[in-house]
């Protein structure tokens, strides 16, 4: 097992005309194994990959896929809040849009559609 300080969450990082989009991969997750929250400027997105047992799906001769805890952080600026942000995930990929210019909303999480 690979613990959250070996696998680094794999991101791209878009700038668009009045966003930025991040992409982060992370296949074999499933939607409500992913947290993402934004606390004193920085975006955290959290994620958890559950293992496949051995004795119903047979012994491992190879193991190259990861599972378990994986938290990652990228810096968003003070200005930014959890309600200015759009996340969805689809096909192993998280995509969170994050604009220039900040919203006024009066919702407490981010919500990750897909």
């Amino acid at each position: 097992m690979m613990s959250t300080k070996h696998y680094p969450m794999k991101s791209d990082i878009r700038e668009k005309k009045d966003s930025y989009l991040l992409e982060i991969n992370l296949p074999g997750c499933r939607k409500e194994d992913i947290k993402a929250y934004v606390d004193k400027g920085y975006l955290h997105i959290a994620a958890s990959m559950n293992q496949e047992r051995e004795k119903s799906h047979g012994k491992f001769l190879k193991r190259e896929c990861c599972y378990g805890q994986y938290e990652r952080t990228f810096f968003v600026g003070s200005e930014i809040s959890q309600e200015d942000l759009e996340a969805s995930y689809k096909h192993g990929v998280l995509k969170v849009k994050i604009p220039k210019t900040p919203k006024v909303r009066n919702n407490k999480t981010i919500a990750i559609e897909g």
